[in-house]
């Protein structure tokens, strides 16, 4: 089923916001995949458009496709990691659930402190 232009337009606006974020374009597209149910061509088309019309409103803005996370940055994306693990593994989102595990190790390694689930 074809999309309406407006729920195209909130896919956009939702993929500008998590750009803003200083997401990947990869988690991007993934996160938009997932919650409005699109092909994977499709929602990186949305995240390159979206991305473009963000350079169109201030063009010093790019998508940075390594974002700079720093340790004021790890605690609450470790939490935001945990909430995501959970939910994955409630679903059974096997792939979901192992990328989330290797993502929470990094960022506990990141300060230098075990890994406490």
């Amino acid at each position: 089923m074809k999309r309406s232009k407006e729920q195209k337009e909130a896919h956009q606006e939702h993929a500008k916001a998590l750009l803003d974020m200083g997401l990947r374009k990869a988690d991007v597209a993934a996160t938009l995949q997932r919650k409005y149910a699109l092909s994977r061509a499709t929602s990186y088309r949305d995240v390159d458009e979206a991305d473009i019309s963000r350079e169109g409103e201030d063009h010093r803005i790019e998508a940075d496709p390594t974002p700079e996370i720093t340790l004021e940055d790890r605690e609450p994306l470790m939490r935001m990691t945990k909430q995501l693990l959970i939910d994955a593994f409630e679903k059974g989102n096997v792939q979901d659930y192992a990328r989330l595990v290797r993502e929470y190790e990094r960022l506990a390694r990141m300060g230098g402190l075990s890994q406490k689930f």
